[in-house]
């Protein structure tokens, strides 16, 4: 119940006790709720709940200041805790035994999911095939290139400069192809 509904719950209940007091004779009895009661007997259970009201006020909101003071307290202990046991990590490593003294526990080596292990080795499959590394010892040694490498030497302004210029050898044609350049095309 709110604080609003507490004053509310007083002010009814106040308000009861004067109705008693003014309405009912001091001697006369009342049947309520299957009891018959005197107007004193009615009044001093309202006036208890009032009591008992006002009683716990300031006892809750003394207990809201305490609470808000541990909430408080955790959050700096919990921080300079984090930061005790990076500290240690750091100093006595992640997998020391000596980390059980503070009350921390070795780290323990992730496990991947099997889905990231499938990703991983179709990445590394792709990775192989693109660097060439997917092929035997001696099939990498069956590969052979032809041709020379070459040097062409630009100039500041971006055209190559004349007579210093040592192009690439262009690998030998087999037999029966047509001689035409690669740029034939007119590109």
């Amino acid at each position: 119940m709110s604080n609003q509904n507490y004053k509310v719950t007083i002010q009814e209940f106040t308000a009861a006790v004067a109705g008693c007091n003014q309405q009912f004779p001091a001697k006369s009895t009342v049947n309520i709720a299957g009891q018959t009661l005197t107007p004193a007997q009615l009044v001093a259970v309202f006036s208890a709940a009032i009591s008992a009201i006002q009683a716990v006020a300031p006892a809750r909101a003394q207990l809201k200041e305490l609470v808000a003071a541990q909430k408080t307290a955790i959050q700096v202990a919990r921080s300079l805790y984090t930061a005790l046991k990076k500290y240690c990590e750091a100093v006595f490593g992640k997998g020391s035994p000596i980390l059980a003294d503070f009350g921390f526990s070795p780290a323990k080596p992730r496990t991947p999911s099997s889905q990231t292990k499938a990703l991983a080795k179709a990445k590394a499959q792709l990775t192989r095939k693109a660097h060439g590394t997917d092929k035997g010892k001696r099939q990498r040694q069956a590969i052979t290139v032809s041709g020379s490498p070459g040097l062409v030497l630009y100039g500041p302004d971006g055209k190559p400069i004349p007579g210093v210029t040592q192009g690439p050898t262009p690998p030998a044609l087999p037999q029966g192809s047509s001689g035409g350049s690669p740029n034939a095309s007119g590109q």
